[in-house]
This record gives C-alpha cells, sequence and structure tokens, in this order.
C-alpha cells in the first residue's frame, strides 16, 4: 500500500490555473498498512451492509443513504491528482497544510496487468487539538507526542476504480477534485449555447453573474449533462411570460421583443430554475411546485 498527503490551494477563481497540489510521500511500516488496510476494510462493509442507493453525481449533493457515480473524466483533473504518486516532494508538509490523503492498493494478483485502487479522504486536521498536545504513557511516565498527527479514522469519502469514482461524501468531491472549474466549463459551454437562442437582453452581464456564482455554475452542469433540456426551453420559450407570471418570478419578460431583460443577480436563481424547466403543474389536481431537489 503506498499513501500520499495532498497539500492544495486555490488559484484566484475562476483562474484556469484552478488548484494547485503539493504531495508528501510518507514511510509507513508494514504494521500500519495492514492496520490501515483493516480498517478501511471495515467500513467497506459498513458501505455494504447500509445497502446504499447509487446514484449518479449530482453537483448539488446527495442524500444520507446514497452515494454518487461518476467516471473519472467527470472531474476533469483525477489524472492530475493521481500523477502524485509518481510526481511526489521529498519535503514533508506541515500537518495544517495536509488538505487530504490518498491511499494506493494495488489489487492484481502477481503476473496480472496492474491495477490500483484509489481511496481518498480529507485530513482531520484536529486544529483544537494543536493548541494543546497528546500525551503517551512509556513505562510509567506520561510524554508528549510530536504535534504534527495525521489522524486516519478510517472513513473513505471516495473510492476510485477502474474508470469510475465513487463518492460517499459530497462536499469531499469538490475539495479534492477541481470540481469548480469543471463546474464554470460546463457553465460556460451552457451560456454559450444560450446566447446563440438571442432571447436576452444585457446578457454579458447574466453570463459573468453566472460563472461568479458557485451555485448557479452547479445548476448549469445539471443542464450540461441533459442537453435536451435546453432544446425544450428555445422550443418552448413562447411560454415563458406564462410561467413568470403563474409562479410570480422575479424575471422582468418584454412581451413586446419577447426577450428576458437580466436586471441583476437577483434575478439568477429564477431565470436558471426557468431555463431547467423546474416549474410545474399536477396533471391530479393542478397544483403548483417547483422541482427543487437541491436546486
Amino acid at each position: 500500500m503506498e499513501l500520499r498527503l495532498i497539500s492544495e490551494a486555490f488559484q484566484n477563481y475562476p483562474n484556469p490555473q484552478g488548484l494547485n497540489y503539493s504531495a508528501f510521500n510518507p514511510i509507513i511500516s508494514n504494521e500500519v498498512q495492514s492496520n490501515i488496510i483493516e480498517i478501511f476494510q471495515t467500513r467497506v462493509n459498513k458501505f455494504i451492509d447500509e445497502v446504499l442507493t447509487e446514484i449518479n453525481f449530482n453537483p448539488s449533493g446527495q442524500e444520507t443513504d446514497e452515494y454518487s457515480v461518476c467516471p473519472y473524466e467527470y472531474v476533469g483533473n483525477f489524472e492530475d491528482v493521481i500523477e502524485l504518486f509518481n510526481d511526489a516532494g521529498q519535503e514533508e508538509l506541515p500537518g495544517d497544510d495536509i488538505s487530504f490523503l490518498i491511499h494506493r492498493l494495488r489489487v492484481n494478483n502477481d503476473g496480472e496487468e496492474i491495477k490500483y485502487i484509489y481511496l481518498f479522504r480529507r485530513n482531520q486536521k484536529m486544529k483544537n487539538l494543536r493548541k494543546g498536545f497528546w500525551l503517551r504513557k512509556i513505562r510509567e511516565e506520561y510524554d508528549v507526542l510530536d504535534s504534527e498527527l495525521i489522524g486516519i479514522d478510517g472513513f473513505i469519502d471516495a473510492i476510485a476504480f477502474e474508470g469510475e469514482i465513487a463518492f460517499f461524501s459530497h462536499i469531499s468531491a469538490e475539495r479534492i477534485f477541481n470540481l469548480r472549474e469543471k463546474f464554470a466549463e460546463n457553465a460556460q459551454s451552457v451560456l454559450d449555447e444560450i446566447r446563440d437562442f438571442d432571447v436576452f437582453d444585457n446578457f454579458d452581464e447574466f453570463f459573468d453573474d453566472c460563472l461568479n456564482d458557485a451555485r448557479v455554475t452547479r445548476r448549469l452542469t445539471k443542464i450540461h449533462y441533459n442537453p435536451v433540456i435546453l432544446e425544450l426551453f428555445n422550443e418552448h420559450f413562447e411560454n415563458a411570460p406564462e410561467v413568470i407570471e403563474e409562479f410570480d418570478l422575479n424575471i422582468t419578460f418584454d412581451e413586446e421583443n419577447n426577450r428576458i431583460v437580466y436586471e441583476g443577480k437577483e434575478q439568477l436563481s429564477d431565470i436558471t430554475m426557468l431555463l431547467r424547466d423546474a416549474y410545474y403543474k399536477t396533471v391530479l389536481a393542478n397544483r403548483k411546485g417547483v422541482d427543487d431537489y437541491n436546486n
């Protein structure tokens, strides 16, 4: 088993450089390796016993009884992260600088093609404890442990194997991988297509405000992976004024010119939900609703 300790830092967002990673390759004893593998096996068995529901990765989140799956390509920089196993530095990282840990286990038999499984865990930095110290009993005396401690608690935030990543902690997806940049790229692709519809006034301002709002880029990412939604928006745009009035949306519509007039950031939520065709009426009771699961 191999372990990498990873430090990361965001560049000025949405700078195309995205995240900067630094890695350190610690030496761990065979006994510790065995202990780590044992606690991970216990955690995986717990996941199995809990009968979690598998869902496709949702940029906005997942329920506690679910885990989400996506291909490596979805996160945008998976190969950059894994390359840290070949490009780790020799300089030890301070405990407070370690963002997450990657454990790599070879799972093939000798003579077979090499296969690895990767287990990711955000570093539990124990900042409160760092203001104090740990004590260890040696014979009859207690002595202070080194404050540069790394906690391995057995929880697994994500597992990567054979082209897919399973996330058991959604927030870790964005903290480990460069998803903010990926969502911004997806959002820009969607916005470029919407620009071609030519149904917005002040579109450049709308474009910039969307890319600077993390919640909106997640929402537009959902559209990116379900492009039929944009086709429906364009095809049925004549119904937009009715939806705006029926649901009392904060959207200004120029009916004479059949255009949405963007006036400010306070309209982003309603406009992007309209783009997603999120407003509906039920057939049986004619009730109005909003498909706003995790927004």
